[in-house]
C-alpha cells in the first residue's frame, strides 16, 4: 500500500510540475526547473558579525497568474517554526537554525527550522538554496521519495539545490 501511496504521490507531483511548466515566459536571466545556475546567478552567502547567515538570491523564473495559482504553495508537514513568502531577494539564517530558500510565484518561500524532527515537504519545485548555520555536531539531510538520504550538510551551505525530486528534510542532534 506504501508503495501506491508513494506513485500515486509522485503522479501528482509530476503533473503539479508540467502544469507549471507549460507557458512559463521567463527573463533570459531568470532560473527555470532543471536549468543549472551560472557563476553570476549564484547565491551570495555573507556571514554577519553575530554569526547569521545572509543570503542574497537570483530572481527567480515567473510564471503566468494561472499557471502559479495550479499549484499550492511550497509547505511542510509538520510545519516549521517559521516560513513566510518575500518577494525580497535575500534573508537572514540565524545561528542554530537551518534555512531553506523555494521559488514561488515570482519571489520565495523561506522556511527555518532549529528543532531535530523529520518534515515531509510538499509543492517545493524549482532551484533554491539550503544552509545549515548549525553549531555541535547537528546536521541536516534531504530525502528521495523512497527515504534514501539523497545529501547531508553539517555547518555548510548548498547555494542551488534543485527541489523538485525532494520529498522529506530531516534535523538531526548528530553528524552526516
Amino acid at each position: 500500500m506504501s508503495t501506491l501511496r508513494h506513485t500515486a504521490r509522485a503522479a501528482v507531483v509530476a503533473l503539479a510540475a508540467a502544469a507549471l511548466a507549460v507557458g512559463m515566459a521567463a527573463p533570459s536571466q531568470a532560473v527555470t526547473q532543471g536549468q543549472e545556475l551560472s557563476p553570476q546567478d549564484e547565491p551570495q552567502v555573507t556571514r554577519l558579525a553575530d554569526g547569521a547567515l545572509q543570503v542574497s538570491l537570483p530572481e527567480p523564473a515567473t510564471a503566468p497568474a494561472s499557471a502559479a495559482s495550479l499549484a499550492a504553495p511550497p509547505d511542510t508537514s509538520p510545519a516549521t517554526d517559521g516560513r513566510y513568502w518575500t518577494s525580497e531577494h535575500a534573508y537572514l539564517c540565524d545561528v542554530g537554525q537551518v534555512c531553506f530558500a523555494v521559488p514561488y510565484n515570482g519571489g520565495y518561500y523561506i522556511f527555518k527550522e532549529a528543532s531535530a524532527g523529520t518534515y515531509g515537504m510538499s509543492n517545493w519545485f524549482g532551484t533554491g538554496s539550503w544552509i545549515d548555520n548549525q553549531t555541535g555536531s547537528w546536521s541536516s539531510s534531504i530525502h528521495n521519495a523512497d527515504g534514501s538520504r539523497r545529501q547531508c550538510l553539517q555547518r555548510a551551505v548548498d547555494p542551488s539545490v534543485y527541489w523538485t525530486p525532494v520529498w522529506s528534510f530531516q534535523i538531526r542532534t548528530f553528524g552526516c
